[in-house]
């Protein structure tokens, strides 16, 4: 690689080299050579533990193409067909009368609702220590889907730990040691491994930091293990490897590779944008295979362009870049093609800045946005902490250092996330007249909420979550946001409260 484009890649990757800070490892290769390999950051900052090239890192959801991967292999070995109902594997997890096949939920196209909202409206808490067996319950506790399989994609955790326990059945081993012995190993992926349990210890493990986008850091803990969707931890040269299959199948076969690449087609007969345990989208044209991940304050993002023969592995330990994006800028650095992966913002009229709440109207997932004014600077309330909005040029406000901005007009914001713009109304507390004062019940997830009017608006109270107060935008969407991780669209109708939320869909607590 020349140094002009290593100085790029510098630069493209320099928020992780401000000292005392969380980072990353970065891996590109290209035609089977190195042409970019660096470690930014701290893996332990309160030791002051530099990351190296065997630190390990937990990748979420990357973990999904091993499930996969597993899944495919017993294929290969004649013990399961893909289209099979998977209720002649699970039969005793399994409470949904609409066939679900094996192929729907690699591809992510099953309807199944997603194991984290549902853990959240069961009370359950990010933070908590959270088992396998509290989501074998929450998928028994299951009647009913988001939607018809294959008539959908939406993105469910709850099929890949369905596809792990279905390993474990058919192979009579565990999920992390039939990973370790059909594919870490034969790939000579010698750094990686599932963890099993929260309580394991995972030598060179670099921790988890929070960047609130202002320059501070906060340690977010990981206290699971929950293998199938997420749990492998690994590192950039092993995670090169199962690239390596991608571009040309050696160690793998490649009819399971094919299966890998190849988009779910919905009944509708339009390609999704999810493969087996791999997502694609285009680049300048050509075809991007990879996944993200997404836990605790852990990220990571592999990419390879198998017409380039270029594969590109960041995995990092905090929040502060997003990684989509990030990869495939580090690609067309690579290939010396323009940037494209900056969104379009919408046609608008920018308005100064204001306080208030912005919701999200249907059909984009329930989203709020809370900025408030103080010392005459505006601030948006965030998960950790509050982050200052700087003005830029564009009349757009940055969220502090982070790649988010917001525009404000009459109706309320544009906010422009890193890879899409999503548009948010002014929202004002719900009218109490709509609802009826009690407790609720939802039998799919085993809850009760209780609905209380004030003076002025409604609350909804959680046990262990405590209480939050319904909003209404002028389109008459109703939301409310529990935790960052708990936002639902409300529906009132006579005795029924009928949530909608991201990835889980028609949760219907009835008055009791």
């Amino acid at each position: 690689m020349n140094s002009d484009m290593t100085k790029q890649l510098d630069q493209l990757f320099c928020m992780w080299n401000r000292g005392l800070c969380p980072g990353a490892q970065v891996l590109i290769r290209q035609h089977g050579e190195t042409l970019y390999e660096k470690c930014f950051g701290y893996g332990n900052i309160e030791n002051e533990l530099k990351i190296h090239t065997n630190s390990i890192f937990h990748v979420a959801s990357i973990s999904k193409e091993f499930t996969v991967m597993a899944i495919l292999l017993l294929w290969k070995d004649g013990k399961l067909d893909l289209d099979d109902d998977i209720r002649k594997y699970l039969d005793e997890y399994i409470n949904i009368e609409t066939p679900i096949t094996v192929r729907q939920m690699m591809n992510n196209v099953s309807g199944l609702r997603d194991q984290w909202e549902l853990l959240f409206l069961r009370g359950i808490t990010i933070n908590d220590q959270i088992t396998m067996n509290d989501i074998n319950t929450t998928v028994r506790l299951q009647k009913n889907l988001n939607f018809d399989p294959q008539s959908q994609y939406l993105y469910s955790n709850t099929g890949f730990h369905l596809l792990a326990l279905i390993v474990e059945k058919l192979s009579g081993m565990s999920f992390p040691q039939f990973v370790k012995e059909r594919i870490f190993i034969p790939l000579g992926m010698t750094h990686s491994f599932v963890r099993e349990s929260f309580t394991q210890i995972v030598p060179n493990l670099v921790y988890s930091y929070q960047d609130d986008g202002d320059g501070n850091f906060y340690y977010n803990p990981l206290n699971y293990a929950l293998y199938g969707p997420t749990s492998v931890n690994t590192c950039a040269s092993d995670l090169c490897k199962v690239l390596d299959e991608y571009i040309h199948p050696n160690i793998i076969d490649p009819e399971i590779i094919e299966l890998m690449k190849k988009p779910a087609i919905l009944n509708n007969g339009n390609p999704a944008e999810y493969c087996g345990g791999l997502m694609t989208h285009k680049l300048h044209g050509m075809d991007v295979f990879g996944h993200g991940g997404a836990d605790a304050a852990y990220r990571g993002q592999i990419i390879c362009i198998p017409q380039e023969e270029l594969e590109v592995i960041l995995i990092s330990n905090t929040t502060t870049y997003p990684m989509a994006k990030l990869a495939d800028k580090a690609a067309c650095i690579v290939l010396g093609l323009p940037d494209c992966t900056e969104p379009l913002i919408p046609e608008h009229t920018t308005i100064s800045a204001y306080s208030g709440l912005f919701l999200t109207a249907l059909p984009d997932d329930p989203v709020f946005v809370n900025i408030f004014l103080q010392d005459n600077k505006f601030f948006m309330k965030r998960e950790w902490c509050y982050t200052e909005l700087v003005k830029e040029e564009d009349g757009g406000y940055r969220v502090g250092t982070l790649d988010e901005k917001i525009y404000f007009t009459e109706d309320g914001i544009l906010y422009r996330l890193p890879s899409r713009v999503i548009k948010l109304f002014s929202a004002t507390p719900a009218n109490p007249s709509l609802f009826q004062e009690g407790s609720y019940y939802n039998a799919e997830t085993d809850s009760h909420i209780t609905l209380v009017k004030t003076n002025t608006t409604c609350e909804i109270h959680m046990l262990r979550y405590g209480k939050a107060i319904l909003y209404t935008t002028l389109s008459g969407e109703i939301a409310y946001k529990m935790d960052a991780n708990l936002v639902m669209y409300v529906k009132p109708e006579n005795n029924t409260l009928t949530m909608d939320g991201s990835r889980v869909k028609h949760i219907q607590y009835q008055k009791q």
